[in-house]
């Protein structure tokens, strides 16, 4: 079970890269994607979809089948016999469902993009309570992850995919590694031993401790913090991730770490997450990893140590990597050093523990939380965040417009940028075109009087809005300078973001088709084609998606808030 560099082999024997990177095979298979019935993806399943397609969850290929659902959910393992512990579904509704069949071609859609084919090898309607006591152990709907099955839709696809398009991600760039890179960065590295740390929290004191216990035993420590979908009282990842930098610059020898994103999401299974966890890190190159007190639990629904004794069930053949079983640990006061239950005599009242109420409550009162416990420099990124969240209840409104071609990208931006704003705890509304059309611009035209109107509207309501200290997007072409200027005239507190892009390339992106119709004379006085786009003279803001990515535009746009005082700027740890 190791590899010629001496880094241990993938769950299965083989590591799956389903990213398609041929440009002319990508471009092929964006064409044929055009012509499918699309499916458009919630969070979880993106998050499910990059997992598989860059070997996360190797050795799965696609989605999980009929066969394969019912060996997991009957004995954790594949139907081949492969140790498997949460199938990973593709939910869909009925009348979804009613429109395919086994052997049909689906294009998976995120934002209207196309991304992925999924062939359909299997349509089921599954018991999902029966899956909800299997993988969670619970059927209660109040457990997060038992929530998610029941909510998702009632019919099951399963099937391999293949990926063409890159993924879309919203933040830490930097930080993402498909397992085949930090393969051939921890054996550059020289590392042949490598332990995981999986955390959705920040990291404390007694994390710290098992780490460098760890270190003790193997060459290299992989942080592998889980920036996927968590519950909303969970510490923003943001906020985790600066705390991680700078407890690795300052405590940890920087030759012997490695932090990169986990991008899944949370299941809160855990023991059976524990073992889904521990697959993936043997994936991206790691032989052991820390499984500590109630790994990727939730309330009560586990003991406190079911994550550890559920690795006891599988012989080194069934699962390579090694498990390292650590006690809860925390600082004595007698001891005067990090200590568990099987180190230290002293009773409760010499040791240093903060549940997480009071811990939220001392950061909400500007509290410093005890050194024992937390590193300061982590103290005060976790009171910095508090502090911006409770400046976002204080908020001054904005009202932001992004204008631009149809389809220069400036829907998706505007998206980001609201939910990124909203993760920061500001209160944010954003008005999307074709839903305002629907409903407050109903009966309007496409006329130059009739399109001036409709930004009127929408300029009205972002203006109720962002008068009473909330953050209003708006999405629109707007292809007029006049009435542009006119609404910046009457709101006042205003941010312009010119989304630029050439002509050609919003055509070659035109999934509706808008453009060919326009040009086959189908659609008159289309922006772009019979009728004029004036560009803002002095935006605030523009970006330019030709040039850059979807996170460097929405970069730009918070970092223009911070510069004009809207929102305040997250720190980011600087080492020297």
């Amino acid at each position: 079970m190791v590899e010629q560099n001496g880094l241990i082999s993938p769950h299965g024997g083989e590591l799956v890269d389903l990213l398609i990177i041929d440009e002319k095979e990508r471009y092929d298979l964006v064409e044929r994607a055009k012509t499918l019935v699309k499916l458009e993806l919630t969070e979880r399943v993106l998050a499910d979809l990059e997992c598989i397609a860059t070997g996360v969850y190797s050795p799965l290929k696609g989605f999980t089948g009929e066969e394969d659902y019912n060996s997991i959910i009957k004995d954790m393992k594949l139907a081949d016999g492969t140790v498997w512990p949460v199938p990973i579904t593709l939910q869909v509704e009925e009348n979804f469902a009613s429109k395919v069949k086994v052997g049909d071609e689906i294009a998976l859609t995120w934002e209207d993009t196309h991304l992925a084919i999924l062939k359909i090898s299997s349509i089921y309607t599954p018991d999902k309570k029966k899956e909800a006591v299997s993988v969670y152990g619970t059927d209660e709907s109040e457990h997060p992850g038992v929530a998610a099955v029941y909510q998702g839709g009632s019919v099951y696809l399963g099937g391999e995919i293949i990926v063409f398009e890159d993924l879309p991600h919203k933040f830490f760039n930097e930080y993402r590694f498909t397992p085949r890179i930090t393969r051939q960065i921890f054996s550059e590295k020289g590392w042949k031993t490598v332990v995981a740390f999986q955390t959705r929290n920040p990291i404390h004191r007694a994390h710290e401790h098992l780490q460098k216990i760890a270190l003790e035993l193997v060459d290299g420590l992989f942080v592998n913090p889980l920036v996927g979908a968590t519950k909303k009282d969970d510490i923003p990842h943001q906020v985790r991730m600066e705390t991680y930098n700078v407890i690795l610059n300052n405590y940890y020898p920087h030759d012997r770490t490695f932090l990169g994103v986990y991008p899944a999401n949370m299941r809160y299974a855990g023991p059976k997450e524990a073992i889904l966890h521990a697959i993936s890190r043997q994936n991206y190159g790691c032989s052991h990893m820390i499984i500590g007190r109630d790994h990727a639990g939730v309330g009560k629904y586990y003991g406190t140590y079911d994550a550890q004794t559920i690795f006891d069930q599988f012989s080194k053949e069934e699962l390579a990597i090694t498990p390292l079983k650590f006690e809860h640990a925390f600082y004595c006061k007698l001891c005067e050093q990090m200590v568990t239950k099987r180190t230290c005599p002293h009773s409760n009242e010499a040791h240093v523990f903060l549940s997480g109420t009071k811990v939220r409550e001392m950061l909400t009162n500007n509290e410093m939380l005890p050194r024992e416990f937390t590193r300061p420099e982590v103290a005060m990124i976790l009171i910095d965040s508090v502090n911006n969240k409770r400046r976002a209840n204080e908020q001054k409104g904005v009202t932001m417009l992004f204008t631009g071609l149809s389809g220069s990208g400036k829907t998706t931006i505007s998206k980001t940028v609201a939910e990124e704003l909203k993760k920061r705890g500001y209160k944010t509304e954003r008005l999307d075109a074709d839903i305002v059309r629907q409903n407050l611009s109903k009966g309007l035209g496409f006329s130059k009087e009739d399109r001036d109107e409709n930004i009127r509207r929408v300029g009205f309501v972002c203006h109720l809005m962002s008068r009473n200290g909330i953050f209003a997007l708006m999405a629109n072409i707007a292809p007029y300078i006049s009435v542009r200027e006119e609404i910046r005239q009457r709101i006042g507190e205003f941010i312009e973001v010119y989304v630029k892009c050439p002509l050609e390339d919003c055509e070659r992106r035109d999934l509706k088709g808008l453009y060919a119709k326009a040009r086959a004379g189908e659609i008159k006085g289309f922006t772009g084609v019979d009728d004029p786009y004036e560009e803002p003279q002095a935006p605030e803001v523009i970006c330019e998606t030709d040039k850059e990515s979807i996170e460097e535009s929405v970069q730009k746009v918070l970092d223009t808030m911070e510069q004009l005082g809207y929102i305040q700027p997250i720190k980011v740890y600087d080492p020297n």
